[in-house]
């Protein structure tokens, strides 16, 4: 734990891991596995635009993790290892083609995860389901009670829709003795994998996965940011997935 943090909930496996080519391991999968496809390739759209699906692939791959009742035809050759770069992206395309692409302009939306995720559970005969677009006074409680249930969390950061307000987003942070603010973002999926309250000022912080690292969130400037812009609420949410 880093210094002066507190947990307050975590999934209780290791997260998803992949080797990078330079052999780093990351903390989740990483759309920039793609990076480098031609313009207008599939593989340019998914560097670009499919952070949805990792999203997906991870939450998959995670609850597959020990538990060979939650493996899926596509992700059993995945699960429980560390897959190399290549062995993830062959992961990652048996997952897009199962939701279906994502679109070069917008990716993908929560709907359709949820979507996806309903039919797998169905076919899978998992007791779950998936819910999205909560009111946002219930988000914190049913990220803190996927938590608790060692369900990761995709979360969306919504896509700033106006004009006005393109420059806004939600800052990732590094922390070591102190917080360090790698960069802004809007219209991105993330995966939560736990909470942290940070010692003196009380902040809820979001541990996430994204790019393959690990970032943290401010909760109440993720909450102002949903509540202040334009279809906030909906479009930042989370896949809230319940046990039947």
């Amino acid at each position: 734990m880093e210094k002066d943090l507190v947990l307050c909930c975590k999934l209780q496996k290791p997260y998803v891991q992949a080797r990078r080519k330079n052999g780093e391991i990351t903390y989740g999968g990483d759309q920039g596995f793609f990076k480098g496809g031609a313009p207008g390739s599939v593989e340019e759209r998914k560097s670009a635009m499919g952070c949805g699906v990792v999203a997906f692939s991870d939450l998959l791959l995670y609850l597959g993790t020990g538990d060979q009742s939650r493996e899926t035809p596509e992700s059993e050759r995945y699960v429980n290892r560390i897959n190399d770069e290549a062995d993830y992206c062959s992961y990652y395309n048996c997952i897009y083609d199962f939701i279906g692409g994502v679109s070069a302009r917008n990716g993908i939306s929560g709907i359709r995860l949820m979507m996806r995720f309903n039919r797998l559970a169905r076919r899978e005969h998992w007791e779950m389901r998936a819910i999205w677009g909560l009111g946002s006074g219930k988000l914190y409680g049913r990220i803190e009670e996927m938590l608790k249930q060692d369900i990761p969390v995709i979360l969306c950061i919504p896509i700033m829709l106006l004009k006005k307000d393109k420059k806004d987003g939600v800052s990732f942070y590094r922390r070591g003795d102190e917080w360090k603010k790698e960069t802004t973002v809007s219209a991105h999926f993330v995966v939560v994998t736990g909470m942290v309250q940070e010692c003196g000022s009380g902040e809820i912080f979001l541990e996430i996965s994204s790019w393959g690292k690990k970032y943290y969130i401010n909760w109440n400037e993720y909450e102002k940011l949903i509540r202040t812009h334009f279809l906030g609420t909906i479009l930042g949410n989370i896949l809230y997935i319940r046990k039947r």
